[in-house]
């Protein structure tokens, strides 16, 4: 093809790929290891939902029955929510709403890559303030670069991703009153973490968004569900780049249904949870490697030297961690927490490669 058709930001542009997976045991993507649809009461809906479903008919364009689950968990008015096909979509309408070419997107690194190849898409420049030592997110970094750049879109993603650190929602209040234009804040992760949302702050920060998802505690990644929580204004704006009937019809019912039986699934997250700080001590013991806290699903494990032997080992063992390109973060690993005897087979692996671990 003629690389001169293509518009110019993509002639060198690398997208988000996700590369073949040919291991058994996947712990690289932050996916639920519980299917819902085995607990009876959630097949039962399932199975009555689908009995009535039409889909001869177009979709719900505003989903408007899974607006009002959303809203009702979240104990919010509906007209505050905005559905889409994973967070990653709403990313998306996000970036297409209020960045032009030029613009500046500010956020932090390392951090979930769609923001900057979403700006990047558009031709908009990102700007990121490095962490801390330890991972430790530079509250005071961010809040100069949003003096000096004031930039048209800021976003802090809590808990982070890769780094599993939850922020104080102080500091993102700060971020916030000290920005005059929009700041997201994507909270795909804060089922696990449990902690007060940035969605507290909406009613008094006009220029607040909330990301959330339901495809990680809730395990509906294949469904493609996540969601925007903002202001009826900010809500409507972002409409404006949405596609009329983004979201099909299975994906607007088994949102709801899912959101209905969350006490339910939320007793597997639990034991997610309790099964991550188990799994994080006994890592902990071993010499040769850093874990870091997690207050989400995964962690973030530095196996320094002993990283491309690990990552083979693991790949022979059929286990698929998550394995960064870029120079500084070689060495690092994204491991998903899923059950005890996965996480054991994992810490098996890792005590044969590295010695006396």
């Amino acid at each position: 093809m003629n690389n001169n058709w293509l518009r110019k930001t993509l002639k060198d542009f690398a997208p988000y790929a996700v590369a073949p997976i040919h291991e058994k045991t996947v712990i690289n993507a932050n996916e639920s290891y519980f299917n819902i649809l085995s607990l009876p009461s959630v097949m039962k809906d399932a199975e009555e939902a689908l009995a009535s479903l039409k889909p001869q008919i177009y979709p719900a364009p505003m989903a408007d029955t899974l607006r009002e689950a959303i809203a009702d968990y979240l104990s919010v008015d509906p007209s505050w929510i905005l559905a889409g096909n994973g967070g990653d979509e709403v990313i998306t309408y996000i970036i297409n709403t209020f960045l032009d070419p030029e613009d500046i997107l500010l956020t932090h690194a390392p951090t979930f890559d769609m923001y900057d190849t979403e700006a990047a898409v558009i031709g908009a420049k990102t700007i990121s303030v490095p962490d801390l030592p330890g991972f430790k997110r530079d509250w005071d970094g961010i809040a100069k670069a949003v003096e000096k750049y004031q930039p048209k879109l800021t976003v802090l993603c809590d808990p982070n991703n890769p780094t599993g650190e939850l922020a104080p929602l102080s500091e993102i209040e700060r971020i916030v009153s000290l920005s005059k234009n929009p700041v997201l804040v994507d909270e795909a992760y804060m089922e696990f973490a449990q902690a007060e949302s940035a969605i507290s702050l909406i009613k008094k920060y006009p220029n607040v968004m909330v990301i959330r998802t339901l495809s990680k505690a809730f395990g509906l990644a294949g469904m493609r569900c996540g969601y925007m929580v903002a202001d009826s204004d900010m809500i409507d704006a972002v409409s404006k780049v949405k596609s009329p009937y983004n979201l099909n019809i299975f994906t607007q019912a088994f949102g709801a249904i899912a959101l209905k039986h969350r006490d339910e699934i939320f007793k597997v997250r639990d034991g997610i949870i309790a099964e991550r700080d188990r799994f994080l001590a006994e890592l902990s013991s071993v010499n040769g490697i850093r874990v870091y806290p997690s207050s989400t699903n995964f962690f973030l494990m530095d196996a320094g030297t002993y990283a491309p032997a690990l990552f083979e080992a693991l790949r022979k063992a059929d286990i698929l961690v998550k394995k960064y390109k870029s120079p500084e973060m070689a060495s690092f690993f994204r491991i998903t927490v899923t059950t005890k005897d996965v996480d054991e087979r994992v810490l098996s692996v890792i005590r044969e490669v590295i010695p006396n671990a």
